[in-house]
């Protein structure tokens, strides 16, 4: 057994770490957030973003997601980024639904949240409640404070509208259990345990029941805490993994009460994943001051979550050389020699691949350079370095006109992609870090 100096060491340590990350993110995280965009709709980290009506289509499907930082996909490094983009767990799984078709995700997350935050952010959601950001008593400030209390109309809306909800939650609960338990023995220890389960419980039973009175048909979907700390000092180690077992107990027993009211509930069981691969998951490098998932962690989190979710994770194609993006078309990769062209940072495709893969019509009037596309009830007129094409009849402008690109001996018309979701009506999700565009009708 461990004596209390060692666990009042490691409490010392970790206190001392989420200080110093904390201050890190006051003084340098209002430019790393602001730059990101608002607390809605952040998981929209296209370079080319299409326009809000082909995004969120009503055949989309709609994730709303709540939590923490783990939920904002916060790492320590994108504070020296020149144009930092996270890429966290829920980005990935929304990758996951754009295999599917359309899809769309809401990221809530905010910095430092506690599970008595999410209670009190959820409960002014719900009740249309004016609230202050002080009221969620983050132990991080974010940065994005003005944005998270004018964004609760349209984050009830979200909910109202959601599919699926995801929760994040307990990270900064444990986070002062880290801090506590140092000086503590193991019977006290104990108690402090049961007394932060306690307060998550009744703050966590009450988020599940007001997301549930707002939308009974969405699949609420929350993750267990896993504990961060590598192995240093077994006796501290085996006391940490065994409280993180018991708050893993206490999310499935609260999801099963849940449950057995009526309300879909289902537990990700992230905690398990990242037993015993602590330091390759999490950030733990008190030289970097942070605690967070690595991008392997993520990755691993996401994996849980689309199980949970779908039964099923898809693993994006590998890319070794960061060459031309993978495109899917309505879930399927694109197969073709007419890779994709990047011009002044915009992304081309061969138009014709993309239609007949979506069982769309073209054709080409020679006369006068002039692709033609049949889609549904739209037809796209498209001449070739025009600044405006034609959907309807209706002028459609074009800030990037299509041109001819030769591939072997052919000649192939490359067209940007917002263009196909202005002119066609489709989704494209150009997802840049997954080196991935989605494409769905």
């Amino acid at each position: 057994m461990a004596n209390s100096r060692e666990f009042e060491s490691v409490g010392e340590r970790v206190l001392l770490l989420r200080q110093r990350t904390w201050k890190t993110w006051i003084a340098a995280g209002a430019a790393l957030w602001l730059s990101i965009g608002s607390v809605v709709g952040s998981a929209a980290a296209a370079q080319e973003q299409p326009n809000t009506a082909a995004t969120r289509s009503s055949a989309a499907f709609n994730m709303v997601s709540l939590g923490d930082s783990l939920t904002v996909g916060f790492e320590p490094q994108l504070l020296n980024e020149k144009n930092p983009l996270p890429y966290g767990f829920m980005d990935r799984v929304l990758e996951q639904a754009l295999y599917q078709g359309r899809a769309h995700l809401s990221n809530y997350g905010i910095l430092g949240l506690t599970s008595e935050g999410l209670r009190n952010y959820v409960k002014a959601v719900s009740t249309d409640q004016a609230f202050r950001y002080q009221d969620l008593k983050s132990v991080a400030e974010d940065p994005r404070a003005s944005m998270i209390e004018s964004s609760a109309a349209q984050a009830k809306q979200d909910i109202i509208n959601a599919d699926v909800i995801t929760i994040t939650i307990g990270g900064n609960d444990f986070g002062a259990l880290l801090a506590r338990i140092g000086a503590a023995s193991e019977t006290e220890g104990n108690t402090i345990v049961q007394e932060l389960l306690k307060q998550y419980t009744a703050n966590v039973t009450e988020v599940l029941q007001d997301l549930t009175k707002l939308n009974g048909d969405a699949q609420i979907v929350i993750a267990d805490q896993y504990q961060p700390m590598p192995n240093f000092q077994k006796g501290v180690y085996n006391r940490l993994m065994a409280a993180a077992d018991q708050f893993t107990k206490n999310v499935d027993e609260l999801a099963k009460s849940m449950v057995d009211q009526g309300a879909k509930v289902k537990v990700a069981h992230v905690a398990e994943q990242f037993k015993g691969k602590e330091g390759e998951l999490t950030h733990t490098n008190l030289m970097e001051q942070d605690i967070h998932p690595t991008q392997k962690g993520y990755e691993v989190m996401a994996k849980v979550f689309a199980n949970t979710i779908w039964g099923t994770y898809r693993q994006p194609k590998v890319v070794v050389d960061r060459g031309p993006a993978t495109i899917v078309v309505n879930g399927q990769e694109l197969n073709t020699k007419n890779l994709p062209v990047i011009r002044d940072n915009r992304t081309f495709v061969a138009i014709k691949d993309i239609v007949d893969a979506l069982g769309a019509t073209s054709q080409w009037d020679n006369k006068t350079s002039t692709a033609i596309i049949t889609y549904g009830d739209r037809v796209l007129t498209l001449p070739i370095g025009a600044k405006s094409a034609q959907v309807n009849g209706q002028t459609l402008a074009v800030d990037a006109p299509a041109f001819l690109y030769k591939v072997g001996k052919e000649q192939k018309t490359y067209v940007p992609l917002r263009l196909l979701a202005d002119g066609l009506g489709f989704q494209i999700e150009n997802r840049t870090k997954a080196h991935t565009v989605f494409i769905n009708p």
